[in-house]
Parts: C-alpha cells; structure tokens; sequence
C-alpha cells in the first residue's frame, strides 16, 4: 500500500507523499483507482499490523521471519528431491527458474575447464589432483550434452522464508533446516542485509530481480534435473461419499470410499498389506464401521478374534465354524436363486421383493451338500457321487421336505412351493439321512452298487459320529440371512481335518457370496425401477482378515472367488 501510494503521488505530480498510517481522502482514492489500483485488493493482502525489515529478520505484527537462501546445490539429486527443499513445516518457500544464455554458459565451462585441466596436471596433492579430474570428466559430460544433446541450462533460485512467534523459534527452526539440508549436500545461508529483497522476492519476477543492486545470481543446473525434482507432488484423496481415514504422507485429507469406482478404479476389490501389528485389522474395522453406519451389510471371516469386542458393540453375530457355539445345518436349504427382473412370474411392474426362484435354489442346495461331503470323503466321486445325489432327493422328498418330483420341470411351474425359509427344526439332519440310507432297500440292484451304498453309510456315520458338532443337528443360528453383520470364525477349525476345513469355508464363502448377490438384485431393481438413487442403495461388503489363512484353499476357489 505505501508503495503505491509513493507511485500514485510522485514529486513530479506536486503533491506531498501521503502517510499510509492516515486514512486517505475521496480525492486520493480517486487517484488511485485511476491509476489503476485495486484498493480493496490491497487491503485484503496488505501485512496486518505492518511489517519492518531489520538486518536478518523481518518483524511482523505477530511474529517474525527469516529466509535462508540455498547457494549450492547437490550434483546427485534423488527424485523429487526438490520437496526436501520446499516441503517443510513452519515455512514458506519460493523457486525462481529462468534460462541460462547458452553461449554465455558455454564459455564459462570453457574456462572452467581449462582450470581444472591446469590443476589436475599441477596440484601438489594427488587426492586434489585426481578431484579434478573427476570435476574435469563431469564438466565436459555436461558441455557434451548442451552442445549435441539439446540438454538446457537453468538458472534457478530457492528461497525458503522460515517463520515462527519469536526470533528464538525462527532461529531454531532455520537452523534446524539448514542442517537437515546440509546433511543431504545442499548448502544454505541467510544473506544479511537482503530482507526486504528476499520479502520483495516472493512477488517479483526473476528478471526483475536481475536488476535490483547488489542482487546475487541463482546457480546454473540441468533441466532435466529440475524436472526430476518436481516438489509439488501433493498427494489427497477425496472419494464422494467417502469417509475421513487421516491424512497422506504429504499432508493432504484422505477421504476414501471403499466401494467408489472411477476410470481408474475399474474394481472395489481391496488388498491390504502390512507387517504385524500395523494396524491392518483396525483399517478393516474402520472400513466397517463406516460401511455399518450407512446401512451396509458386512458378512466376512476373522481370525484373531480381534472383531469379537468390534460385533458385541454393533450387536453383529459371530458364527464358529467348529460348531462349539452355535450351528447352521449342512442339510437346510437356504434362498440362493432368485427369478430374472425381467421375468413373467411378476404379476405387475410394481416393486416387489424378489421373489425366490425355490427350484433352483433346491438344485443348488443339492450340489452344494455333496460337493461339502466330497471334501471331506474325497472317494465320493464318480458313480458313487452321482447315486449319492440321487439318494439325498429322495430322502427329502420322504422326509416332506420337498415334494415327489420337485426337480421335474412340470414341478418347478408350481411357484407356490416353498422348501426355503422354514424353521430350523423342519429340516432333516445328517443322523436321520444315515438311518434312511440304513433302510433303504435296493432291490435287484448289483453287488456292487449294494456296496457303494454301504460305503455311503460310513461316510454319512463319520460325519455323524466324528464331527456330529459341525454337521450333525438343526440349526441354531435363526434367519441369518436377515442380520446385517456376520463374521466367520476361521480359527475355529485350525488344526481339524483339511477336508472338514475346507467343507466349512466352503459352506461360509457360500453363504456370503448367494447373501451378495440376492442383496445386490434386490437394490439394483429398486434403482431399475426408479424407486432409489443410485448413491442411496445398501451395498453388501465381503471381508476376509487374515486372508492368507484362506487364499490357498481350493474351496474357496471352487467358489468363483478372489480372496482380497
């Protein structure tokens, strides 16, 4: 503001230089805005409670300040390696960068040149005469690419401006980076007697700052140097509808919505990595807790325990495999199929829940119990596979579970036949399907199949008798498919058989990934249908802690999905 007032009211012009710390007059302002000055501007970015500059430092209205000048620079530069310059806290720092004239530069090296061959040659001391050779070797190499390689040299200025509430804080802090800088083969100083200029800096070109008396020049480096020392790498994430998980190592807020994509972000697969006690148990908690507060549905795996105290707090259920608290019955059939949006089994183009596709579901059921029995029993195969299929329709359809034929097409037009969502208790168990097979008669059968039936029956009596907790009994567990937050004990079943292992993550992966997809049909026709907004719909995330426990199971594989 002074400054422009000293302009506006020159000498030649007859009038006196007005003082700044009066308020002006309606004929001062009208000079002024005539001359061109953005009065409300000036006020906004003028220094409140002014500024004095005295012979290191620059006295402010609430504090001071200090600017150290690097006047050397390192010759092996790491990448980025400017932000060590520029990136620090408590400061301000400016980077003026202009063309060096190539010939002018040319015939500096030139004469450097000629020194350094001098001195290589008549040093006294060999380690001085062979620093400049090396000096020598490195010079040329630079010559060689300005003059053949298009390499263009720079002229450039850092200034880092260090403030603080007292001369002792900014001079702690001044030192501090000066020898931070030092230790990275930079060297800086602060230039007594320039603190007006180097404040006046801030907002001056570099050819200006040519013209000032007394002004030192800034040091000749390569551009491609320059390039590579890039310190505005800034690094932030703001997802939309994302949530607040900290900062990034530059300082910037990092808002992260795990199930946004983008362009980029094609998948919301997620990996986690990290040594021990990093904390990536605690990111996954985050992530859910973020996820439970929109509405989400979270179904996963645990391993540590560490997510007991994490599902009391959000009343969430944790299901152990071994069966020690709780079971879910092999043998109940649970909704897993779902007709088409599309198809005619909709009455009107109303939006209805989606109706459960109870045939299909059935079919799926079947498949899954006996590749769960194969697991466990790998001679279960072949014909024995097929015949074991075969028996355990017939023992539901014995059972009442299902009607006679139900898997005949004439049976799946009858939607009105429900099989799934019944209580636990209206389910057969794996005792009551041994003593079927036990009964069942096979007359004018071979020997042979007698005898893969008899070898049914002892797969079907170890299941019972050796793992009755996991397989055998109705299902304690009510209408799991209806809780919001479910997580899996893997640790459970450490140590168990490798089968029953494997049976059990398969039967979880199961569930979690029939829970997805129904949930994930039942939102997209309620969007489909213009009932709700995309960003509004609950989505269903599947988390697996401790993945490495279950990322070489071939159940889980089996089941189409990528442990992340």
């Amino acid at each position: 503001m002074l400054e422009a007032i000293k302009t506006a009211f020159s000498p030649q012009s007859d009038q006196k230089v007005l003082d700044p710390l009066k308020q002006l007059g309606n004929r001062e302002i009208e000079i002024l805005k005539s001359k061109g000055y953005d009065l409300d501007f000036l006020k906004q970015v003028m220094p409140q409670g002014g500024l004095n500059f005295d012979e290191e430092y620059v006295t402010y209205g609430n504090g001071y300040s200090r600017c150290v000048t690097v006047y050397h620079y390192t010759k092996n530069p790491t990448l980025f390696w400017l932000a060590n310059l520029m990136n620090n806290p408590h400061t301000v720092a400016t980077l003026d960068v202009s063309t060096d004239e190539k010939q002018k530069v040319i015939d500096q090296i030139n004469r450097a040149l000629d020194e350094l061959n001098d001195r290589s040659d008549n040093e006294r001391k060999a380690t001085d005469r062979n620093k400049s050779a090396e000096e020598y070797l490195e010079l040329a190499e630079y010559a060689r690419k300005l003059t053949s390689n298009g390499e263009i040299s720079k002229q450039v200025k850092v200034r880092v401006h260090v403030y603080g509430n007292t001369i002792q804080e900014v001079d702690e802090r001044a030192q501090e980076l000066i020898e931070n800088l030092k230790g990275m083969d930079y060297r800086a100083v602060t230039y007594l007697h320039k603190t007006k200029r180097d404040w006046q800096s801030m907002f001056t070109m570099f050819d200006e700052q040519a013209e000032w008396f007394g002004n030192i020049k800034g040091q000749s480096l390569p551009s491609l140097n320059i390039g590579g020392g890039f310190p505005f790498h800034h690094q932030t994430l703001k997802d939309p509808g994302g949530t607040q998980y900290g900062e990034t190592m530059t300082g910037g807020p990092f808002v992260w919505n795990a199930t946004y994509k983008n362009s980029v972000r094609l998948s919301t697969n997620t990996l986690l990595l990290g040594m021990m006690g990093a904390g990536k148990s605690t990111v996954l908690k985050m992530i859910a807790e973020a996820h439970l507060a929109a509405g989400d549905f979270i179904w996963g795996f645990e391993k540590g325990k560490d997510f007991i105290p994490f599902l009391k707090e959000y009343n969430g259920i944790m299901v152990r495999l071994d069966g020690s608290d709780g079971m879910i019955n092999p043998l109940e059939i649970f909704a897993t199929r779902t007709y088409d949006e599309a198809s005619s089994l909709y009455d009107d183009g109303s939006v209805k829940d989606l109706k459960i596709n109870e045939a299909a579901s059935y079919q799926t059921h079947l498949d899954k119990v006996v590749y769960q029995v194969q697991l466990v029993s790998p001679q279960l195969k072949g014909t024995m596979k097929a015949e074991f299929k075969t028996y355990l329709n017939r023992f539901y359809e014995e059972y009442g579970t299902v009607p006679r034929g139900f898997t005949s097409s004439n049976a799946r037009s009858n939607t009105e036949i429900q099989v799934t969502g019944k209580d636990p208790e209206a389910y057969p168990t794996f005792k009551e399907f041994l003593d079927f097979l036990g009964q069942l008669e096979l007359p004018g059968a071979s020997q042979e199949k007698k005898n893969r039936k008899e070898e049914m029956e002892s797969i079907v009596e170890s299941l019972c008798e050796t793992y009755g907790m996991i397989f055998d009994g109705h299902s304690t567990i009510r209408h799991l498919d209806q809780q919001q937050l479910v997580f899996f004990d893997i640790d459970s079943i450490t140590g168990l058989d490798r089968g029953v292992q494997q049976c059990q993550m398969y039967m979880a992966m199961t569930l979690i990934w029939n829970q997805a997809l129904i949930q994930g049909r039942r939102q997209r026709r309620l969007i489909k249908e213009k009932q709700m907004e995309e960003q509004d719909f609950k989505r269903f995330l599947a988390m697996i802690d401790e993945c490495h426990n279950g990322a070489t199971c071939s159940a889980v594989k089996s089941c189409g999905l990528q442990v992340v």
